[in-house]
């Protein structure tokens, strides 16, 4: 237990520990044995941190004090990891014509923030798409720009369509022939109906430009914010250390343990209306990595949240946190609440009805349609 502070602090099962331990200590790699490594490899591959992994212990580790198999394990993360970074600048590239003939700041989110200002964030990454925001008066004109270049949306369906339009903070994804990555174009960070309303006007206008380059990144704070939403308020956890992983390592670029710092983040989450978010990634961070400063934020933040509400929902999140072959016992109930959470939160109660008996009546509809036509062959 780290000292000084609450037993009731989440944990991560013991499953998961020897892969946080080289992330965390990668220079105690160098005396891993063979029989570790088959433990540790699989767990990070399935994690998606195989490529982190990697990048860490080449940088603490001499090459030659490594097994043969394991640096060929670790040498196709980072290759990986290479050719997804090239694709991320390769579609920014493309896109940057297309953009120019509307009004910014176009502001790069999550991965594709964290490759084009080169941060320790985004070595070893293995981003699958990227995430652009732009002002909601510009959003029409910059869909129908991709549509002409020849972008498409991934999900044509109407009701899917009718989802992100109204309802949500994004369009449906969107591909394109030659690219590798998909574009997921947001006029914010958060759907509109959910609970939490951040201040759009202040991502914008707070946002700042990357050097050498036509696209901004939210300001530190507002980084680190989006970060902690997009798991603790937006997702149901389920497999994802990575976007935990991110949040440590950005409250300690801030870093977290300076005063003034923590005291500019905590008033930004005011703003935002984003303490309560912030308080259990916090906690999440604080027993998962002991990430320095976080104990301070969550006495700062102890007005946010009930503690006991914080402390169930970090316990559950404990649960399945973790890659599927880390996991102890069974998680299914805990995943399901996390989803039911995560809608919750997203959608006024009279819209999560409609949207889930919608979605119920066509799950029904597509499967009686297949069995008639599975009959019929």
């Amino acid at each position: 237990m780290i000292a000084g502070t609450p037993s009731s602090l989440p944990r991560p099962p013991n499953t998961v520990r020897p892969l946080l331990a080289a992330l965390s200590d990668p220079a105690s790699t160098a005396a891993y044995d063979e029989s570790h490594w088959d433990r540790l490899i699989p767990l990070a591959r399935t994690a998606r941190l195989l490529g982190v992994l990697a990048h860490r212990v080449f940088e603490h580790v001499d090459r030659a004090a490594l097994p043969d198999r394991v640096q060929r394990h670790l040498d196709a993360g980072l290759i990986e990891a290479r050719f997804r970074r090239q694709k991320t600048l390769f579609l920014l590239h493309t896109i940057t014509p297309i953009l120019q003939r509307h009004a910014g700041p176009w502001v790069l989110l999550k991965g594709a923030a964290y490759i084009a200002q080169d941060l320790p964030l985004a070595r070893g990454r293995l981003p699958t798409d990227v995430d652009l925001m732009v002002p909601r008066a510009s959003l029409d004109g910059v869909e129908q720009a991709l549509k002409d270049a020849g972008w498409e949306f991934e999900k044509n369906d109407p009701y899917d369509q009718h989802y992100y339009r109204a309802w949500s903070h994004e369009l449906p994804p969107m591909i394109a022939a030659g690219q590798a990555m998909e574009l997921d174009l947001h006029h914010t960070i958060l759907p509109p109906v959910g609970r939490i309303k951040p201040n759009t006007a202040r991502l914008f206008a707070d946002a700042i430009p990357v050097q050498g380059s036509p696209f901004h990144v939210l300001c530190p704070q507002d980084h680190v914010l989006h970060a902690v939403v997009h798991l603790v308020y937006d997702s149901d956890f389920v497999g994802r250390l990575r976007d935990l992983l991110d949040i440590d390592m950005l409250f300690r670029r801030l870093p977290l343990s300076d005063r003034a710092a923590r005291h500019a983040l905590v008033e930004r989450a005011r703003l935002h209306g984003m303490e309560k978010p912030l308080r259990l990634a916090a906690n999440l961070c604080l027993g998962w990595f002991e990430t320095p400063g976080c104990d301070a934020l969550i006495a700062e933040t102890a007005g946010a949240a009930s503690a006991l509400y914080g402390n169930w929902i970090a316990s559950l999140a404990s649960r399945v946190l973790p890659p599927v072959n880390a996991r102890e016992g069974s998680t299914q109930f805990s995943a399901l609440l996390l989803e039911g959470r995560a809608h919750w939160l997203r959608m006024p109660p009279w819209l999560l009805a409609y949207h889930s008996a919608s979605k119920g009546i066509r799950t029904l509809a597509k499967s009686l349609t297949a069995r008639k036509q599975t009959s019929e062959g």
